[in-house]
């Protein structure tokens, strides 16, 4: 088989490489836990997790 063959499939090959390890990447962040804001910039967080529900209901 020519090179060119040989270049398409190590191309193909380190694609599929780079997705497994941008997956791994991006997963292994979401397992650490995240910082817990302080609630001392904006409002109580009483206040966020109560919205209103008037017009904004799904339909």
């Amino acid at each position: 088989m020519s090179g060119v063959y040989w270049g398409i499939v190590v191309g193909l090959l380190a694609m599929v490489a780079t997705l497994f390890v941008c997956i791994d990447i991006t997963y292994s962040g979401s397992k650490k836990s995240p910082k817990a804001p302080s609630g001392n910039v904006g409002e109580p967080s009483e206040a966020i997790s109560q919205a209103p529900a008037g017009s904004r209901q799904a339909a």
